[in-house]
């Protein structure tokens, strides 16, 4: 929606009505002058002759509707909490004495917190359709907003994903196209590194893999990716990595390879949580100096108001797949996802 003015009232610059229209307001035709000498007929006949002929209107047209896929696009932007979600969350807030704003302040602090430049977090899901690159786009997006700092958030999987939608990227950056740059031009500055990575705002960048065609046998070479990730970690406070739903494939290897932390994501339940251990078992015995994070995000509604850790709730925003707005997060899922990006920096810094 555009920009209104602050009187609420649409402005038309080429209407002669002040602004709002009020009744009363309209310009006054200037009284006719007096005729002399012109019979009966003569003021009658000067009236008629000095009045205006009212203008003649168009024939009214009905309004303008915006293209489907805008007015699609706005519909699916819904907040992350419900009216109902809202008041029972400043509820809590209050009876517990802001421990809720408190728990996220210290998450924020910990998103902020001194680290060694050019960390790299992996983010791997264990099944598909899990929120893997939701999650990964969440940690790029609180990185960007809450650290100020250059972040990079790359789409690696082995196939198109939808990381650059998440972010909401200005332009198309083919993942290719940034690795041939790397190998045929120097990258000495910032603008180097960033300049066919897109721009997503606040001081976050991305590029994608959807000129890739879906290869899951063809992982990505080691060293190549060695080349970019270590590029990259020259300019970049932390580079997000979007590795896709196989954690145990030779694409994923190849990217734990460099990596400093990764996170799992998972969905709740129990069989769910004894293949996660399966999985944390396998890698930690495969990549042991690689710090590991778990995510279980839920997807359906839960009536359990409680923020547990390393939990994300269900949200209405992100359930919308529309570009991540943080302003759009529920109360929850904000201080939820903020205390995960605190864990999983602090994990990569510590490797």
């Amino acid at each position: 929606m555009g920009e209104q003015p602050r009187s609420g009232f649409p402005i038309d610059e080429t209407s002669t009505t002040p602004v709002g229209g009020f009744p009363g307001m309209g310009s006054t035709a200037a009284p006719a002058p007096a005729v002399t000498g012109a019979g009966p007929a003569a003021p009658a006949a000067a009236t008629k002759a000095t009045t205006p002929a009212p203008p003649k209107l168009p024939p009214s047209t009905p309004p303008a509707l915006e293209p489907r896929s805008t007015r699609v696009a706005t519909s699916r932007r819904k907040s992350g909490d419900s009216w109902w979600e809202r008041v029972r969350f400043e509820v809590t807030d209050a009876v517990t004495s802001g421990s809720l704003s408190e728990r996220l302040i210290r998450a924020s602090s910990a998103v902020e917190a001194p680290i060694t430049t050019g960390r790299r977090i992996v983010v791997l899901g264990t099944a598909g359709g899990v929120a893997t690159t939701t999650v990964a786009a969440m940690l790029a997006k609180l990185l960007g907003s809450i650290r100020q700092e250059p972040v990079i958030a790359i789409d690696a999987t082995d196939h198109s994903g939808n990381l650059m939608r998440y972010l909401g990227a200005s332009q198309v950056a083919p993942l290719a196209k940034l690795m041939h740059q790397f190998r045929t031009e120097p990258v000495r500055t910032l603008p180097d590194a960033v300049k066919n990575a897109a721009a997503c705002g606040s001081q976050v960048f991305a590029a994608g893999r959807a000129d890739v065609p879906a290869l899951a046998d063809q992982p990505l070479g080691l060293q190549e990716w060695t080349d970019v990730s270590s590029t990259f970690s020259r300019f970049m406070a932390v580079t997000i990595v979007d590795g896709g739903a196989s954690p145990l494939s030779r694409h994923a290897a190849a990217l734990l390879e460099t990596a400093h932390a990764v996170v799992l994501v998972a969905p709740p339940g129990n069989p769910e949580a004894v293949k996660l251990a399966s999985i944390q078992e396998s890698l930690n015995n495969t990549f042991p100096d690689v710090q590991q994070v778990t995510a279980v995000v839920r997807s359906r509604q839960s009536h359990d108001a409680a923020v547990r850790d390393g939990v994300l709730p269900y949200d209405r925003h992100l359930a919308s797949g529309s570009s991540l707005q943080l302003s759009r997060l529920g109360s929850r899922t904000r201080i939820a996802a903020t205390e995960l990006t605190g864990k999983a920096l602090m994990a990569a810094n510590r490797a």
